[in-house]
């Protein structure tokens, strides 16, 4: 009977800090600081970019008007006070083959969230002037 009395006990004062346990919401994440996102100003206001930004876009998704996945990023060109002269993607192809590197001004294309977004559809890209590798 002892023993009875001794697992009540200890089922009596588990039980509600178990269940306590269960239902607090676990604590919230440490606040990290905000990505940077990155988005194009109006067209002829020119976009800047240091190189470290630079760095980030290449080898980012480019996209066309109409949501379609054309390729990535491979270089962004600038002029020496950082402004945005053209874009460089390598569009088409499958796995590295048959991609094409086309050439893309700053009033073609925005930076959206992650990816590059052109002011195109895919078709369109298509007819993009294309540059050597």
């Amino acid at each position: 009977m002892n023993k009875l009395a001794t697992l009540v006990a200890a089922l009596t004062v588990a039980l509600p800090i178990a269940v306590s346990a269960q239902t607090t919401p676990p604590p919230a994440p440490a606040p990290s600081a905000p990505a940077e996102k990155m988005t194009t100003p109006p067209a002829g206001s020119g976009m800047t970019m240091t190189e470290d930004q630079v760095k980030t876009w290449v080898k980012k998704h480019v996209y066309s008007s109409d949501g379609q996945h054309l390729g990535e990023v491979e270089a962004i060109a600038r002029d020496g006070n950082g402004r945005v002269t053209e874009l460089h993607a390598d569009i088409g192809g499958f796995l590295g083959i048959g991609e094409t590197r086309v050439r893309v001004m700053p009033t073609q294309f925005r930076l959206d969230g992650d990816r590059v977004v052109l002011n195109v559809t895919a078709q369109q890209a298509k007819t993009l002037p294309a540059i050597a590798k």
